[in-house]
């Protein structure tokens, strides 16, 4: 791969025209690394997922990633797009985020899988662009500070209960808004919703405390298995620990 530019010089080039043409050696010093396409196609294809780097207005994600781009060939389904971003310099811990285009393995068009939130599913996804550029731009003073957003140990506490109930490692725990998760299980092949919360207080409407477990350190409600206990693990009775909880 040639020198990296930043994302911000990466916009530059960009509308000063600097990738428009199709050739094999002006589409790599764009960023394509890896692709099953046609080298002819590459142009078009990065106008495309080139929208949502152009999109990026944070100063952190501007000034300290690269990006770069993978034409991706599934076992099943069209070939699809995506964008790598990765820090310029340093250990990525945990910053290094991904957004496709098309995907056949994604629910919506537009996916955004990060290593903070974990490979096996997207940390947000939507239909449209613009709700997507929106989100990226909202997470940038977050990686900038280091900061680990409260849902990572929601869907870590999800991801426990699911495998309590029997699911295996690497079921895919989807973040659908806040507090609220999803898996389809590997045994019945339904979908399963699941809540999680730190504090009753922020439990979301149809929460069920009653029926909720306690689960490394949240309390997690699933509604299609309410009244089900977990094996080794009796619900808790939610209401006294309401009572008890510190004030936060």
């Amino acid at each position: 791969m040639p020198d990296e530019l930043s994302v911000r010089q990466w916009q530059e080039q960009f509308r000063a025209g600097a990738f428009e043409r199709s050739d094999h050696t002006t589409q790599c010093a764009a960023g394509w690394y890896d692709w099953f396409c046609q080298d002819s196609a590459l142009a078009r294809r990065l106008k495309k997922i080139g929208r949502v780097v152009m999109g990026i207005t944070d100063p952190f994600i501007l000034d300290n990633y690269y990006v770069w781009f993978k034409n991706n060939c599934p076992l099943s389904g069209p070939l699809y797009d995506d964008a790598r971003f990765v820090p310029l310099s340093g250990e990525r811990g945990g910053k290094y985020f991904v957004v496709s285009l098309d995907s056949p393995h994604e629910r919506f068009k537009w996916a955004l899988v990060t290593e903070r939130y974990g490979f096996d599913a997207p940390e947000f996804d939507c239909r449209d662009i613009r709700e997507m550029i929106k989100y990226i731009n909202s997470i940038g003073p977050e990686l900038r500070q280091g900061i680990v957003p409260p849902f990572i140990a929601e869907k870590d506490a999800v991801t426990a209960y699911a495998q309590q109930r029997g699911e295996p490692e690497g079921i895919h725990i989807y973040r659908d808004w806040n507090h609220h998760y999803s898996y389809t299980s590997r045994q019945d092949r339904r979908k399963r919703t699941v809540l999680a919360v730190a504090s009753l207080k922020d439990a979301p409407p149809g929460f069920v405390s009653e029926q909720a477990h306690f689960i490394k350190g949240m309390y997690v409600y699933c509604p299609e298995d309410a009244g089900l206990s977990l094996p080794d693990l009796a619900p808790r009775d939610t209401k006294s620990q309401k009572r008890k909880e510190p004030e936060r």
